[in-house]
């Protein structure tokens, strides 16, 4: 996809760069779904290995271009976000600021070749690379009066239709009334959170799909909790048989050989993507065909990383729909600005539970209706930041 076509000016360079530490109170990521009787900031679900934070918490940077114009962006850095913070603003920010680049493209390569040698491929690094690009493509599309969609693509789409992410209640009639109730506003997709327990997984996913007709897709993400192939093999039928799309993140993510074994075996679509931060990552993954449906996540490749990505999959013939982690408005604006550019054919994640989480500090065009968004008018990201109101819910001011 040519990002290019526009003909839109994506010379830079960055005057200042900050960010902003944010924890919520409220629920957190699971809602009720998991239990918080643990204590501390962090927990771990039974069944799962992935560590979570109690609170929402996540990084927001603000870079100012030299002429003056100011974008957002925000990590998918839910697990001790100031460490991305303090990246930002004393690694990043010294080596970007009053340095031209002529593309965001250009700036993530820059930043990228400063730290490879020292094997710094991934990761924390990565992370606050990604909010600094998200930025600079929302102070872009302002500065250009377009949607970042129509930067980074010739024909973006003008309505992305989205698939819920998780049915956070803790019973399983709750679920049914949850997902009712989605149904009911025109959602026509939803994703399961399950474990290694293939045999309750699959139950479930029968039960909930034969209690709401109405919902016509249905993703099975298990976390990367099969141990192995054999465990993968039998969910990977059980779920097909019981009317998945996809069965996400199978195997251990580092698992190759076994997502390219495992995809050859009969039942649902395999899917992941999430943990990928680079295109160096990606390519063997894409190009041993391990995976039918490709999700990076841009809070982690940034917008730069994303589009690449995505262009390399569409030349292995491996469709492309962004994942929606743990951040807030900013971070779901960038991501939707992603989706308008990719497969149509393949429905948006979106975590209804954390959108509107940052208040009065962030007003936004992006609003769910009929099953999805629509591409919002307003140039860059599609957001304002109130940058006091921020100030007033940040835990600290990065420096």
């Amino acid at each position: 996809m040519n990002s290019r076509s526009h003909g839109a000016d994506l010379s830079l360079c960055i005057d200042e760069i900050a960010a902003w530490h944010i924890k919520l109170g409220g629920s957190g990521y699971w809602e009720s779904y998991v239990s918080r009787q643990q204590g501390g900031r962090f927990f771990f679900r039974p069944g799962w290995h992935t560590v979570y934070a109690h609170s929402v918490e996540t990084i927001v940077v603000r870079v100012r271009l030299s002429d003056g114009t100011v974008g957002w962006g925000e990590a998918n850095a839910p697990i001790a976000p100031e460490i991305t913070g303090l990246l930002v603003t004393r690694l990043l920010a010294p080596m970007l600021e009053a340095r031209t680049f002529e593309s965001p493209f250009a700036l993530w390569d820059f930043a990228y070749d400063a730290q490879r040698g020292r094997g710094h491929g991934g990761g924390y690094y990565l992370d606050a690379l990604a909010a600094v690009d998200i930025a600079v493509w929302d102070a872009l599309g302002r500065r250009a009066g377009l949607p970042v969609a129509a930067l980074l693509s010739a024909e973006p789409r003008q309505s992305i239709p989205a698939y819920l992410s998780g049915i956070r209640r803790p019973t399983l009639d709750q679920r049914i009334d949850h997902a009712r109730s989605w149904a009911a506003r025109g959602l026509t997709g939803i994703k399961l959170f399950l474990d290694a327990d293939t045999a309750a997984g699959a139950r479930e996913l029968e039960a909930i799909r034969a209690a709401v007709p109405e919902i016509e897709q249905w993703m099975v993400d298990v976390l990367w909790s099969l141990a192995d192939l054999e465990a993968a093999t039998v969910a990977k039928r059980a779920y097909g048989d019981a009317g998945a799309r996809w069965l996400e993140c199978p195997l251990p993510p580092e698992d190759l050989a076994g997502h390219v074994a495992l995809r050859s075996r009969p039942g649902a679509a395999i899917a992941l993507g999430e943990h990928f931060h680079t295109h160096f990552e990606s390519t063997p993954w894409l190009a041993q065909g391990a995976l039918d449906v490709f999700q990076p996540d841009v809070g982690r490749t940034g917008l730069s990383g994303f589009r690449r990505q995505a262009d390399l999959a569409r030349q292995h013939g491996v469709p492309t729909t962004p994942h929606m982690g743990s951040g807030l408005d900013i971070f779901q604006a960038a991501t939707l600005q992603a989706a308008a550019t990719s497969d149509p054919d393949i429905l948006c994640e979106y975590q209804a539970g954390l959108e509107g989480r940052l208040g009065d500090a962030v007003q936004t065009d992006w609003h769910f209706m009929d099953g999805g968004f629509a591409l919002p008018e307003r140039p860059g990201l599609g957001i304002e930041v109130d940058e006091a109101a921020l100030g007033i819910i940040a835990v600290s001011i990065a420096d």
